[in-house]
């Protein structure tokens, strides 16, 4: 095979990795996972004051994500806050990693068009400047901030606490919100950043 042959074949089996790891960190739950709690039918004689058992963890019932993520479950029974919790942390992995390398092609799946074009923009100047991108030392939390289903597109708002290293400037925390979107009545289960805010 001549070098240009061997060239795609290697891209292509980056781009299905990345593709890959997308889908196994914010892909559809396959029923191989343990069980999604669901809300226990009403039962007769039960004491009106007991609430029934909610999708999400205890510590996001009564805040200001729960009537967000019931309304998600309910547009889309397989969602789970926890699981959800989990992919978001490697998205924001992959992305931070894919920004800090100029990776354009391992981007346009993890971001919405609006948010890829700004990143693109972005990487292309600092490539110019002869910058190097912030690299991620460390993610110390990442939690739900806010969710909210507007029409059949489900956002959640993850708030990210990490330590980035910045080349001279050395290693700054850095405190966001990244707000993710899907679709839920699309068969594509994957979510896309939105949005990025200081947190």
């Amino acid at each position: 095979m001549d070098q240009g042959t061997i060239e795609i074949l290697v891209l292509a089996f980056v781009a299905g990795f990345v593709l890959f790891r997308l889908y196994t960190t914010l892909g559809r739950r396959t029923g191989a996972e343990r069980p999604e709690p669901r809300p226990a039918p009403a039962q007769a004689g039960l004491a009106p004051d007991v609430a029934a058992p909610t999708p999400f963890p205890a510590a996001l019932q009564g805040g200001a994500a729960a009537d967000g993520l019931m309304a998600i479950v309910r547009a889309d029974p397989s969602f789970d806050a926890e699981y959800f919790v989990s992919g978001a942390r490697g998205a924001y992995e992959l992305i931070v990693n894919a920004f800090a390398k100029g990776d354009k092609d391992a981007l346009r799946d993890l971001l919405t068009p609006r948010v890829y074009e700004s990143y693109v923009a972005a990487i292309t100047a600092r490539e110019e400047k002869g910058e190097l991108g912030p690299e991620l030392v460390r993610l110390k939390s990442g939690e739900i901030a806010d969710a909210a289903l507007q029409g059949d597109i489900a956002r959640v708002t993850v708030k990210f606490e990490a330590e980035l290293a910045e080349g001279a400037h050395g290693v700054r925390d850095a405190r966001e919100k990244w707000t993710f979107e899907r679709d839920v009545r699309s068969p594509d289960p994957n979510w896309r950043l939105a949005r990025v805010t200081a947190a």
